[in-house]
């Protein structure tokens, strides 16, 4: 790799994570942690329903567009702790926020992922207890998060997910 790449790969990675640290004017939700309670937004609340001697409730999604225009879906058990955040829009959101204690984990496997994918590939990591798969570039970014071990009994995360 040249300087010249090497430098350009620098200032991109650099700018990814500028945006997640920027502190958004929204509230989100940290998976492992309840819903974020929205400031003044619409938010759609969405249950999925499973069939198990009658029906009953297995997770709750909770959508809501950041003034960004980037969506962010929030996944929680009957619980109400999120098992799963998802988001696609223009802007990343800020990812800190968003993976709550699951940040240092997430930060370790950027740095491995970096060094041996390469930047500007698709972002995936599956460590520790997350996973994460990230894509895009600016004005078109989408991801998704989740902690295997909060994922309610009898969900299929790749429906999801999906």
């Amino acid at each position: 790799m040249t300087v010249r790449n090497t430098m350009w790969s620098s200032a991109r990675l650099g700018c990814l994570f500028g945006l997640m640290a920027v502190p958004g004017f929204e509230a989100l939700a940290a998976l492992g942690a309840a819903p974020a309670a929205p400031a003044g937004q619409t938010v759609t609340l969405k249950r999925a329903l499973a069939a198990t001697n009658g029906v009953r409730t297995l997770y709750s999604q909770h959508e809501r567009v950041l003034g960004n225009g980037t969506t962010v879906r929030e996944f929680s058990r009957a619980d109400g702790v999120v098992f799963a955040v998802s988001w696609e829009g223009p802007v990343l959101p800020d990812l800190n926020e968003l993976l709550g204690d699951y940040f240092a984990t997430f930060m370790t496997g950027v740095k491995q992922e970096r060094q041996s994918a390469g930047p500007g590939s698709p972002l995936q990591i599956s460590r520790d207890g997350l996973v994460v798969r990230s894509n895009g570039r600016m004005r078109n970014f989408f991801g998704h998060a989740y902690a295997p071990a909060l994922v309610p009994a009898g969900v299929e995360i790749k429906d999801v997910l999906r």
